[in-house]
């Protein structure tokens, strides 16, 4: 079986389209996930980012291409 990428490991998890923590994300795709959504961003997807506390913030997708 092959190993999931780290944008593979990110789309599983938001695909859900409910909001998801920063640490969640680092968790369970990478300490430097941003970089991760950066790369979903550029390939079609809609990634919203929101502040939920003061340096803290959640992510959710809102659709793919």
């Amino acid at each position: 079986m092959a190993k999931q990428t780290n944008l593979e490991r990110l789309i599983q998890l938001l695909r859900d389209r409910q909001w998801h923590s920063g640490d969640e994300l680092a968790f369970h795709v990478s300490y430097r996930f941003g970089h991760t959504v950066h790369v979903a961003r550029r390939r079609g997807y809609q990634i919203e980012k929101r502040e939920s506390a003061r340096n803290k913030f959640e992510y959710r997708l809102l659709m793919a291409e």
